[in-house]
């Protein structure tokens, strides 16, 4: 059951979910972590885990391994932030809309479907795909701006982007507006 919750008390970390895989850019989030003094915790398996705790090896980087939902809607609910470093073009990536929902803002490459799930400076930001410098500038920054974090998180919290209602009568007008 995927109950939203009001608030989660954030804490000291931020966080990254899906397939350690080249495709998701998690290599340039490890690149980019490693330089940085903040606690990033990784939610996830795939054919680059052995590779990748070994490239993190000394940095402030916790591989969880692979969570059940409700494990990972609390990780996720409580992070300050999360990374969607896809290096892919997703169509419509569900760590972006959960993050989201659960009021958790969402740093992601500018790819594919996340460009229509982030408001930018509303509920997250964006970098360019594979580009480690930004990605670490745009960490960094977010980290060490409570005032904007707070109002990300606030934003994230009134988006209604999930209400199944809405989505289906704003499908049915997309549809109904087509010509045969």
């Amino acid at each position: 059951e995927r109950t939203r919750r009001d608030s989660y008390d954030k804490e000291d970390y931020y966080c990254f979910i899906g397939r350690l895989s080249f495709e998701k850019g998690i290599e340039t989030l490890i690149e980019a972590a490693r330089t940085l003094p903040y606690h990033l915790k990784i939610i996830g398996g795939g054919p680059l885990a052995d590779i990748l705790k070994e490239k993190a090896k000394g940095a402030n980087i916790e591989f969880t391994g692979h969570k059940e939902w409700p494990e990972i809607k609390e990780i996720v609910g409580k992070a300050r932030f999360s990374v969607v470093p896809s290096e892919w073009y997703e169509n419509c990536p569900f760590s972006v809309i959960e993050a989201q929902y659960y009021g958790t803002p969402v740093i992601a490459s500018r790819i594919g479907g996340t460009v229509e799930l982030i408001k930018e400076g509303m509920t997250g930001e964006f970098f360019e795909p594979g580009n480690q410098k930004e990605l670490e500038e745009k960490i960094r920054n977010l980290w060490g701006d409570s005032e904007r974090l707070e109002e990300y998180t606030r934003n994230c919290k009134e988006t209604d982007f999930l209400n199944l209602d809405k989505y289906c009568e704003k499908l049915l007008q997309i549809y109904g507006g087509l010509k045969a």
